[in-house]
């Protein structure tokens, strides 16, 4: 989303639902305090599993005397809630149950100190390795592996022999977990079990450790029978990174068991080295790759992840007489790389005609320059349809309004009158004149505004926006002569895009137009008229207009009371902080709310600062939630101490927001003013260096503001301080709690955001754990976030994007305060309620997705 759109996003009914942050009833605390008291074993039972309901400081003390109580289901109810609150202290209570005769307390035990690690409980569970039942010395394992201290290495490599095969599959993770060098020579040692899934999790763990010493033994283990473990060999050999490995594996890329071929080739692509570029090379043009067009496939994956090192060699074969499948697959990956310097070779190898059309423009869609632009324009009226798709796509990767190209408007018109254009192409063909950032396209998309073909019509209006306020004014004031009117229009998706289109580009005509409409008798959709009065005062501010969009709060009732705060509040104009104070001393606490989340659109007014501090003390926790958002944008680090304050709120929604204010006061004091575009070439991989080096390690005032906050109880609390560590590029201490976080933690969200945090700042010790996550996190999108990325957006430019939160099914409507919780493109997670149209605004959202989420538990 480039420009202000008003964007529907879909939540499950059970998402929206306010229990996912329960409401605490005061009484609970002394109700669950009196069911642990009773004498009856079935009323402490019922109290046991209550606590887990309670805030962290309530149910501390109160977890810690059920864990202490006579009866065995009470106990291991409390050991259960002691995890899903992060009672630290649990541990030394639990790890006593070790001498329990009850094999379940014992288990339980481990399950605590695995999941609130305690160095005192290190030699008890080295102890307990020993014990008869095997689900124990497994659990014990596990915790032993989640202790992260070295003195657990010897009394878990002695356990390697255990009898049991799923003990000893669990000590090699466990000893993987621990990352200790001297783990290694054991390991190595049961590469050979005689079990198979041992072999795999010990080849696993071998990988895992990184320590090249491994790799003999990891080459022994390509010949295994089994293919499960072949496969985790030639994973493991990929994390290593091992040179001396490539002879072995090149042959295994092109084997008949696909499981093995891949994972060939994506070792040979971690590798990376001349040698391995080789051999993934031969590779093309073979199995699925023969077949695949301008689809992704193993190998070309595997070279993407090989990077820089591929260029120069894909670029020479595009010169050589090799299949169209060849060089279909080395384009591809040019274009995937942003090899820029490659796009002559892609252009000249398809005028050769030995690399089909569409294989070449979908690789100048990322190789691509604003010189192929013409190239690619000669194929959007071909005969094939397929060949104008992918035209297509590529003119809308090259051409960006914010860089005006009147090259491409003639040939685009006149592709609009080709009679082999279908409309839904010529729908996009108007999609792209907008993109071309030209003025004269304007005359071209106002002809097509009165179109009978809705599809057509509604992406002529889209474009008039996105030529943007410069075209508009070029044109002497067309462009809103011809938008202004359809706000009056009949159908519904005419006005809202109008309005959006006028927001983004209509000039001072347009505000007087709309302006005079207020005014008028004439019937027209309110809502639309505001939201387009919101976007042309942000850019043209005028302090008159401001007031008389403000008068309107005398007559306006219920949800236009939300437009018109939200249309005045974001004109930055004298008057504006004065009345926003005005109508935060509403009563209504619906008014409030909308003061305070329009409130970021005034960042550098310190009446706005003010009054933005100000709420974060109001009544209610919707207000201080969003007003504690705002501080994000309208503050910088003098109100670290402020927001970390509000992190310790009781409220999850304001400690969430508060830790996402300090997330994009990061971003904002990290990234300089008008970074570049929305995507920027990397060289491929999540250590890409920023564009200016930041030292990762070393205080600062974010990690001072937000390291602590790393232990908080609450996922989303936890997923914010990662974010403004990823977007500060800093990290706490050694960095071993971000680490801690991505391989342990049971939120998703805090996963990939303690992913993004290590590929922001990576430290050397980073790589094993992110290749874990790549290869074996429980999440796809995950694993995802911890591979590899040869672009990444860049998060400098912010625009205005105001969000409707409705319910599932297409006939369901935007639901009017309900609870939401949006994930950003950088991570950043904002928690909040719906205003009284069933939306929420943000003034300063950055480019990228919006994306709605489900509220996790701790």
């Amino acid at each position: 989303m480039r420009r202000s759109v008003a964007l529907a996003l879909l939540v499950a009914s059970a998402a929206v639902a306010p229990g996912a942050r329960a409401l605490v009833w005061p009484d609970v605390p002394e109700r669950v305090e009196r069911g642990l008291a009773s004498p009856d074993p079935a009323s402490r039972r019922v109290a046991a599993r209550d606590l887990a309901n309670l805030g962290g400081a309530r149910a501390t003390p109160l977890v810690l005397k059920a864990l202490g109580d006579a009866d065995v289901e009470v106990r291991l109810a409390a050991a259960q809630s002691a995890i899903r609150l992060r009672v630290a202290p649990a541990t030394d209570a639990a790890i006593v149950w070790l001498g329990e005769r009850d094999a379940k307390l014992r288990v339980a035990a481990c399950e605590v100190a695995r999941a609130l690690p305690n160095p005192r409980a290190v030699q008890p569970l080295a102890r307990a390795l020993g014990d008869t039942d095997p689900q124990v010395r497994s659990t014990c394992a596990n915790a032993l592996g989640a202790s992260g201290s070295p003195e657990a290495v010897a009394p878990l490599s002695g356990k390697l022999d255990d009898p049991t095969p799923n003990v000893r599959a669990d000590v090699a993770r466990a000893l993987a977990r621990l990352g200790d060098g001297r783990a290694v020579v054991p390991l190595v040692g049961k590469v050979q079990d005689s079990v198979p899934d041992v072999r795999q999790a010990v080849v696993r763990a071998l990988g895992d450790l990184g320590d090249t010493r491994a790799t003999q033994a990891l080459l022994l283990a390509l010949r295994d029978t089994v293919p499960e473990v072949k496969v985790e060999a030639l994973a493991a050999l990929g994390r290593l990174r091992a040179p001396d490995a490539v002879d072995a594996i090149a042959p295994l890329a092109l084997e008949r068991n696909a499981g093995v071929r891949q994972a060939a080739l994506v070792a040979l692509g971690r590798i990376g080295t001349e040698s391995a570029v080789r051999a993934l090379v031969k590779a093309l043009g073979t199995q699925e790759d023969a077949t695949a067009g301008v689809e992704r496939t193993p190998v070309r994956d595997a070279l993407v992840a090989a990077g820089t090192p591929a260029v120069a060699e894909l670029t020479a074969l595009l010169d050589r007489p090799v299949s169209p499948a060849v060089a279909s697959s080395a384009a591809w990956v040019l274009g995937e790389l942003r090899a820029t310097k490659s796009a002559p070779a892609i252009v000249a190898a398809l005028r050769k005609g030995t690399l089909p059309q569409t294989a070449a423009l979908r690789a100048l869609a990322g190789a691509g320059t604003p010189e192929q632009v013409p190239v690619v324009l000669e194929f959007v009226s071909d005969p094939s349809p397929a060949t104008r798709e992918e035209a297509r796509l590529a003119a809308t990767a090259l051409l960006d309004p914010s860089r005006p190209d009147g090259r491409a408007v003639e040939p685009l018109a006149a592709t609009l009158k080709s009679p082999r254009t279908t409309p839904g192409e010529r729908a996009a063909v108007a999609t792209l004149l907008g993109r071309t950032g030209a003025p004269r396209a304007a005359t071209e998309l106002i002809g097509l505004v009165g179109s009978k073909d809705e599809g057509l019509r509604l992406a002529a209006i889209d474009a008039l926006g996105a030529l943007g306020a410069d075209a508009g004014s070029t044109i002497g004031g067309a462009v809103d002569d011809v938008l202004v009117p359809l706000l009056a229009d009949v159908d519904p998706a005419v006005r809202l895009r109008a309005a959006v289109a006028i927001g983004a580009s209509g000039g001072t005509t347009a505000r007087r137009s709309l302006l005079s409409k207020l005014d008028g008798g004439e019937e027209l959709d309110r809502f639309a008229l505001f939201e387009a009065l919101g976007g042309v005062l942000a850019r043209h501010p005028d302090d008159a207009a401001a007031r008389r969009v403000f008068a309107e709060l005398g007559v306006a009732a219920g949800p236009e009371r939300d437009a018109v705060i939200g249309a005045a509040g974001r004109a930055r104009a004298p008057s504006v902080p004065g009345a926003l104070a005005a109508a935060a001393r509403s009563p209504d606490v619906d008014d409030r709310r909308a003061v305070a989340t329009v409130l970021a659109a005034q960042s550098g007014s310190p009446q706005a600062l003010a009054l933005a501090r100000a709420l974060t003390s109001d009544g209610d926790a919707s207000v201080r939630a969003e007003a504690t958002f705002a501080l994000g944008s309208l503050g910088d680090a003098a109100l670290l101490p402020v927001l970390v304050g509000l992190a310790r709120s009781g409220d999850a929604d304001v400690a969430t927001n508060a830790a996402g204010a300090i997330a994009r006061i990061a971003r904002r004091t990290t990234t300089a003013p008008g970074a570049g575009p929305a995507a920027a070439p990397l060289t491929p991989g999540p250590a890409a260096a920023p564009a200016a080096p930041i030292p990762a390690a070393g205080r600062s005032p974010i990690t001072e503001a937000v390291c602590p906050m790393l232990s908080d109880g609450r996922a989303t609390v936890r997923a914010n301080a990662l974010a403004a560590l990823a977007a500060a590029r800093r990290r706490c201490a050694d960095g071993r709690g971000e680490r801690k976080l991505l391989a342990d933690d049971a939120s998703d969200l805090v996963r990939a955001s303690a992913a993004r945090a290590l590929a922001a700042a990576r430290l050397p010790e980073d790589g094993q754990v992110l290749d874990r996550c790549a290869s074996a996190d429980r999440s796809a999108e995950v694993a995802r976030t911890c591979r590899p990325h040869t672009t990444r957006p860049a998060l400098g430019r912010t625009h205005a994007v105001l969000v409707f939160v409705v319910g599932e099914g297409a006939a369901s409507t935007a639901r009017p305060r309900a609870p939401f919780l949006l994930e950003y493109e950088d991570g950043v997670l904002r928690a909040g309620v719906a205003d009284r149209r069933g939306a929420t605004f943000d003034p300063a959202a950055p480019a990228g997705d919006i994306v709605l989420r489900r509220a996790p538990s701790p």
